[in-house]
């Protein structure tokens, strides 16, 4: 679909949106709590996990991948409370 702008959001606003609490995604995906929160909190951890964990992620949220990142141009979103 040419021109159509697609949002892209952080891992938490995804989380939240598909109301999904952290220690539920962490028992769907295998991955500790703490290493979803550090994905949530830093961009930096995140891009450098591992494609097996991110894909864990994505498909236990119904999303693709590429959806958790923010474009290098965009503004980081605001949290959603």
């Amino acid at each position: 679909m040419e021109g159509l702008k697609v949002e892209k959001l952080t891992l938490r606003q995804w989380r939240i949106i598909r109301d999904v609490k952290i220690n539920e995604l962490a028992m769907e995906t295998g991955l500790t709590e703490r290493t979803i929160h550090n994905y949530e909190t830093d961009i930096n951890r995140m891009r450098n996990a591992s494609y097996k964990n991110l894909e864990s992620i994505a498909n236990a949220l119904g999303i693709n991948v590429v959806d958790m990142f923010l474009s290098p141009d965009s503004e980081k979103p605001k949290y959603i409370a």
